[in-house]
């Protein structure tokens, strides 16, 4: 027996259930954009040994979706439990997934839709107490977020993929340029990382945990294309005096001279961005660099990166 109040009042319980299923659809409407606006070929293309074929990621995505609502949360049986291996992470690296038995694309989609049919209904009857699943609604939390983890992975792939552009999006209202100071200073001082009530944290979020900063100074906007752009024509992947032993390695090994998908075109400087190519614009943040290249442009500037505890 457990005391009554361990149990969630009707109001809370509705209210982490309608956040659960807005969740979920806003995720899934998400994933069926970037599976839907390519052809079965792309689908099933792997673009790079990095990365996964889009119809895997759409049928991992089922699966687990299956595995902890259905079957650890609902107890239900395994509508295709031979596929289990196929779409463990762990079991096959990103570069054999092509070779694998894969669902088709109208396998893999009809699989996903009907798996969530039925995850929907286990939510509308889920009580949520009882077990560290059911609590406050985390297993949906976590598939929820599963599947937007995989979304961004997609994401990539589309970048990655050639051909001609498949992703479209309305051009934002353009803003008014920053006008405010260059950076601010941050006092330092005590503070809670991580959290200790989120429900639907992690398990690398978790706990709270004091951690304290010296004060100090940062800057108030993300750098600009145009600022790395002064670096790049400044010399800055030729000078040796701004990369980490590690940093220059990689650059000279790879040839990188550039933030990835820039190429140089004349005086100006063009990008690759899902299919099209345009002029890098100065003003929004560089994009596509690691952290080698940040952490020298960092030097370059006379600055640091922050530490993960000052960010």
């Amino acid at each position: 027996m457990t005391d009554s109040t361990d149990a969630p009042t009707t109001a809370t319980a509705e209210a982490l259930r309608e956040r659960a299923l807005t969740t979920l659809l806003t995720a899934r409407e998400r994933t069926t954009l970037l599976t839907g606006c390519v052809e079965g070929p792309d689908l099933t293309a792997q673009v790079s040994p990095l990365m996964s074929p889009l119809v895997w990621d759409l049928a991992h995505i089922g699966n687990q979706e299956e595995q902890w609502l259905l079957r650890a949360v609902a107890g239900q049986e395994a509508i295709r439990p031979e596929i289990d291996t196929l779409y463990d992470a762990f079991e096959h690296p990103r570069s054999e997934r092509p070779s694998l038995p894969l669902l088709s694309p109208v396998e893999a989609r009809r699989y996903a839709a009907d798996v969530r049919g039925r995850a929907l209904d286990v939510l509308e009857r889920t009580a949520f107490d009882g077990t560290r699943l059911t609590e406050a609604g985390f297993a949906f939390g976590m598939i929820a977020q599963h599947e937007q983890q995989h979304d961004e992975t997609m994401l990539i792939t589309h970048q990655l993929r050639k051909g001609p552009r498949a992703l479209t999006a309305p051009d934002p209202e353009p803003a008014g340029l920053f006008t405010g100071p260059a950076e601010v200073l941050v006092p330092g001082g005590p503070f809670a990382m991580g959290t200790s009530t989120e429900p639907w944290a992690l398990d690398n979020e978790r706990p709270a945990h004091r951690r304290e900063v010296a004060p100090y100074f940062i800057d108030t906007v993300p750098v600009t294309n145009g600022a790395y752009r002064a670096f790049i024509d400044d010399g800055g992947y030729d000078d040796p005096r701004w990369w980490t032993p590690e940093g220059w390695d990689h650059i000279r090994r790879h040839a990188v001279t550039a933030p990835l998908f820039w190429r140089r075109d004349g005086g100006q400087w063009l990008r690759r961005r899902f299919g099209v190519t345009e002029v890098v614009p100065a003003d929004e943040p560089v994009l596509h660099v690691c952290w080698y290249e940040a952490d020298a442009y960092a030097r370059w500037a006379g600055r640091r990166l922050p530490t993960e505890a000052e960010w």
